[in-house]
């Protein structure tokens, strides 16, 4: 059974965990009239994407290894070769975790480990200082990457009636630039979680976040006028795209439902129905998330006014 879905149900809980500022952004985005086409997007591609590229689906799909993987990124793409320490190093990505909190020395360099092992980072020491080890994304992990941009902007412009795409065309590094903005954002203190516990709550355990977008996406019907209704669920099955074990995912909907998130105890006719609050929490943290690389892309092509005015 079906029912009526009021997106803004929520938002004085989700404005009085932002600032007044970040409210008016991600309010601003989430309330265009094509908002909805834009998660589809994202999810529709993400999860094929993540489950044809199973090492990083293991490295990335929990919170915290997705930005290790966003600062393994930029890391490199800020190398001053004046510099000699600077870049993508074991110390340089081990520092900025940790000034974050995002994981240990330990947890670094074995995630550092797992992305050589895979054949998306290699290593090269330096001519300068023969101590000195150098990580470089492969042409193989870079060209995932821009795949990844690319869904990013594909999915930003069905939300908002941009047109990044067509902007990454004419600018073949504007991947790069927003990937750059985005983690310097991060740097200087931008939360995008914090916000959200209901997210995070599936965001922090292997699998979850595809396993929760999976689910909000599927039980949200409709363009305008939205429903939300319970969507049937094999475990066993999005187990295996997710790269998350059967028995974590059923305990990470065990705890969900105890905690409100879901409306019934998974698994009662195979069905699971996603609490109003998890929905709106996961829309309105998704106007975040792409709102946020829109900001910072657009912030890129305004930087390149005076090219852009030179080619006119």
């Amino acid at each position: 059974m079906t029912e009526d879905f009021d997106l803004r149900r929520h938002d004085a809980l989700f404005a009085s965990r932002c600032t007044a500022a970040e409210w008016e952004r991600i309010r601003a985005f989430r309330d265009q009239p094509n908002f909805m086409a834009g998660p589809r997007r994202h999810e529709g591609t993400m999860r094929p994407f993540f489950a044809h590229n199973l090492i990083l689906n293991k490295v990335v799909t929990e919170a915290w290894r997705f930005q290790i993987l966003v600062f393994t990124l930029y890391l490199d793409s800020v190398r001053d070769p004046s510099v000699p320490r600077s870049g993508l190093t074991v110390a340089n990505l081990q520092r900025i975790c940790t000034q974050l909190q995002l994981a240990s020395p330990g947890r670094v360099y074995a995630f550092l480990n797992v992305m050589k092992f895979g054949g998306y980072l290699s290593a090269q020491r330096s001519t300068s200082d023969s101590r000195l080890v150098h990580l470089t994304p492969t042409p193989r992990f870079l060209e995932i990457v821009e795949e990844w941009n690319d869904n990013i902007f594909a999915s930003i412009d069905a939300a908002s009636g941009s047109d990044l795409v067509g902007e990454k065309a004419r600018f073949p590094d504007l991947g790069r630039e927003m990937r750059t903005r985005g983690a310097e954002g991060l740097l200087v203190g931008w939360l995008p979680l914090d916000p959200f516990p209901e997210v995070f709550h599936f965001a922090s355990t292997d699998g979850g976040w595809l396993l929760m977008e999976h689910i909000v996406l599927r039980s949200i019907t409709g363009d305008q006028q939205l429903q939300r209704g319970p969507v049937q669920l094999s475990i066993r099955s999005l187990a295996k795209q997710f790269s998350g074990s059967r028995s974590n995912l059923l305990r990470l909907l065990d705890r969900a439902y105890e905690m409100d998130l879901l409306d019934e105890p998974p698994g009662v006719n195979g069905l699971v129905r996603p609490s109003s609050r998890l929905a709106c929490a996961f829309l309105t943290f998704m106007a975040s998330f792409l709102g946020f690389f829109e900001m910072h892309t657009k912030a890129a092509l305004a930087a390149r006014s005076p090219e852009l005015l030179a080619c006119d």
